[in-house]
């Protein structure tokens, strides 16, 4: 799993925040995409925001690997890929990467997962004490994806929107997620946190991008342990 830290000058939100890459969506093209894929989906649930607490995140669409077709990166033509490439190019440093790669010659594969519903939290709002601000979030929509890369080598261990980027063992990224210790996701994060010249690392209390990735990866173990049933 690729996982890094989100750069203080890039993302002043989450500044320093361990995560898996993530891009917004507008609104309207979430909205049709959404539509699009549904007919994949094995399972749909309606989720009213009042359900959802602001410390999880709730699946409600799964999309399994035999209901859909993988699909090359780069694709222009086609809405996941572009998204992918989109994201590979503007975060993770893949420019020359994509400009190189052809359909006959993909960075890799990609596929759909899962929708999930949470809270993230956006800003803080001035209150009538200075030292005690109230966090404000808003309600999400999470799609995860899933990218095989040809060649990790391909993603650098720094961007504009990174730094310390690193792949991540699928169960040792599962430990980081439940216990919330920073030296789960990469070693070398404690080493980053403990040293006096450097930003501190922490992992994001709600962390939507986490938990949607924990969720990706629960859903591909279930998979795999009925295949082989």
């Amino acid at each position: 799993m690729l996982t890094g830290t989100r750069r203080a000058d890039s993302n002043p939100t989450h500044p320093n925040v361990i995560s898996t890459p993530t891009s917004m969506l507008p609104l309207e093209f979430a909205r049709c995409y959404a539509e699009s894929v549904q007919e994949a989906a094995a399972d749909l649930i309606p989720v009213h925001l009042t359900e959802l607490r602001a410390d999880d995140l709730r699946t409600v669409a799964r999309f399994p690997e035999d209901r859909q077709r993988r699909a090359v990166v780069p694709d222009p033509s086609s809405a996941l890929p572009y998204l992918v490439g989109d994201l590979l190019a503007r975060k993770l440093g893949c420019e020359a990467a994509m400009e190189a790669a052809t359909r006959e010659k993909p960075l890799g594969e990609c596929r759909f997962s899962m929708i999930g519903a949470g809270f993230s939290y956006v800003a803080d709002r001035p209150t009538d004490d200075p030292e005690a601000p109230e966090p404000l979030f808003e309600p999400l929509l999470m799609f995860g994806g899933i990218l095989e890369l040809k060649d990790p080598a391909v993603i650098p261990e720094h961007t504009s929107s990174y730094k310390d980027l690193c792949w991540t063992a699928p169960a040792d990224y599962a430990e980081g997620v439940r216990t919330k210790r920073i030296e789960s996701f990469n070693p070398k994060f404690l080493d980053l946190a403990d040293s006096a010249d450097s930003d501190r690392v922490t992992v994001c209390a709600r962390g939507l991008c986490l938990q949607t990735t924990h969720k990706v990866l629960a859903d591909l173990g279930a998979g795999a342990a009925g295949a082989g049933a």
